[in-house]
C-alpha cells in the first residue's frame, strides 16, 4: 500500500474504518433461501458467523461464558459455579467457551482441573505472542496453546505482525479488534482487517494451517457483519447489537444474495469500493 509523507522523513498509510467502504454487487445475485450463513471452527458448527461474550446470546452463534465474572472474595475463580454452568451447556448440547484475559489464563486452567471447556478465548484490549515485564511473570502463549487439548481463540490484535506472531503460536484463531485511540493508538477497522488477512494467508503458505480470523464489530446492521467478513473475517464477535439479532441474520443474508455468493467463506472474496 501506497504510503502519504506526512512531513520530512515521515509517512504513514491511509487507513479505512467499516464505514468508508462499501461492498460491490458481482455479476449474479441469488436467492436468500439458498444462501448459507454457517461458520466452523475445529469440530464446531454454528448457524451464524457470531460470537458474544459475556451478552445476551445470538441464536444459532457462538456464546462465551466471561470466567472473571465467576470469582470468590479474596478474587480467585469459583470454580463450583464455573463448573455448574458449564454442565448446564453441555446437557443442552451447546457448545462450551470461557473466556479470561491473558494474565489471569494460567490461573483459570490449573483452577478448572480437569473441567475443561469446549473452547477456550484469552482476550484482552491488545495481546501479543511476546509480553515484556521486569516487575511481574508474563504469559507465554506459546507454551500455554500447545500445552493443551482446548482450541485456543486468542486477541485482540490489529496488526499484520502481532496477528501473524499470534497465529504461530498455534491458535485456532485471532481476534482483530481496534485499539483505544484516546492513547494515541488506533488502526481502523478495515485496514486492521485486511491486515490480518495478509498475515493469515502468510502463515498459510508458511505452515500449511488455516488460522480464523474473528472481527470484534460493534453491529448496527447485518451489513456492519457483512463489510468484516468482505475484509476478510470468517466470524463477527459481536460488541454491541443496535438492532435485534434476527434483523442482522436477516441482513447478512440478503446481502450475500444480493451479491451472488452462497457461503461465508465465498463472502471473503468480494470486492470492496472506498466510499469516503
Amino acid at each position: 500500500m501506497a504510503s502519504i509523507e506526512i512531513g520530512r522523513g515521515k509517512s504513514a498509510r491511509q487507513g479505512y474504518e467499516l464505514d468508508d467502504v462499501s461492498i460491490i454487487p458481482s455479476r449474479r445475485t441469488r436467492d436468500a433461501d439458498d444462501v448459507s450463513t454457517t461458520w466452523s471452527i475445529d469440530a464446531f458448527e454454528f448457524d451464524v458467523p457470531l460470537m458474544t461474550v459475556d451478552a445476551t446470546s445470538i441464536p444459532g452463534g457462538l456464546a462465551v461464558l466471561d470466567a472473571e465474572r465467576f470469582t470468590n472474595g479474596d478474587g480467585s475463580f469459583d470454580v463450583e459455579a464455573i463448573g455448574e454452568v458449564l454442565e448446564e451447556i453441555d446437557d443442552d448440547g451447546e457448545v462450551s467457551a470461557i473466556a479470561v484475559r491473558p494474565q489471569r489464563a494460567e490461573e483459570l486452567l490449573e483452577a478448572l482441573g480437569r473441567t475443561q471447556p469446549d473452547l477456550l478465548v484469552i482476550k484482552g484490549r491488545v495481546v501479543s505472542a511476546e509480553h515484556v515485564s521486569k516487575s511481574r511473570d508474563t504469559l507465554n502463549l506459546k507454551k500455554l496453546v500447545r500445552s493443551i487439548e482446548v482450541p485456543v481463540i486468542v486477541g485482540g490484535c490489529s496488526s499484520y505482525k502481532a496477528a501473524l506472531h499470534l497465529m504461530r503460536t498455534g491458535a485456532t484463531a485471532v481476534i482483530v479488534q481496534s485499539d483505544l485511540a484516546s492513547e494515541g493508538v488506533h488502526v481502523p477497522l478495515a485496514t486492521a482487517i485486511a491486515d490480518v488477512r495478509a498475515a493469515r494467508s502468510r502463515h498459510l503458505d508458511e505452515t500449511g494451517v488455516y488460522t480464523q480470523i474473528i472481527a470484534a464489530v460493534p453491529v448496527r446492521t447485518g451489513g456492519d457483519v457483512a463489510k468484516a467478513i468482505a475484509c476478510g473475517a470468517d466470524a463477527v464477535l459481536v460488541e454491541a447489537v443496535g438492532s435485534d439479532s434476527a434483523g442482522v441474520i436477516g441482513d447478512l443474508r440478503r446481502t450475500m444474495a444480493t451479491c451472488g455468493f452462497e457461503s461465508v467463506k465465498e463472502f471473503q472474496s468480494a470486492e470492496l469500493v472506498v466510499t469516503r
